[in-house]
């Protein structure tokens, strides 16, 4: 039952992208929440998402600070991103190592996946789609 699962979040994910599309939005609540690095006019989640959307075959459904989505690989998962690399990395050490990545100021849950086989263990994301990820952080900071 994977492909509706995938034809649902690429619908949510279209629908997002044309919602946001020309809005204002504000920039920080000022309140806890995990926010990126960088003047958020530049980097969010938002441009990281529709960076990953657009050129390395995500399906991601952007936000400003947490994205969740799937993998080229198949892989679901969610990206929160943090005020401080030391908060993710804060953030990090309270997660299982198993099923979670640190990507700069980004903590990458990917527990609940299903194992690709059976008896195998449960799917991981891959180092080349974090390396897809923190390519597309480096280019919203650029």
């Amino acid at each position: 039952m994977p492909i509706p699962r995938v034809s649902i979040l690429f619908l949510v994910a279209v629908a997002v992208l044309l919602a946001g599309c020309g809005g204002g939005g504000s920039k920080s609540s000022g309140g806890s929440s995990p926010t990126s690095t960088v003047d958020l006019s530049k980097v969010n989640g938002i441009t990281i998402g529709n960076c990953l959307n657009e050129q390395d075959d995500f399906l991601v459904q952007p936000s400003q600070t947490v994205l969740t989505g799937q993998s080229p690989t198949g892989v679901n998962f969610t990206l929160t991103l943090y005020k401080t690399g030391l908060a993710a990395r804060h953030a990090y050490k309270k997660k299982n190592p198993k099923t979670t990545a640190l990507v700069e100021n980004g903590v990458i849950d990917f527990r609940g996946n299903p194992s690709p086989y059976q008896g195998a263990p449960p799917a991981k994301i891959s180092k080349s789609d974090l390396a897809s990820i923190k390519s597309c952080m480096a280019k919203a900071k650029g």
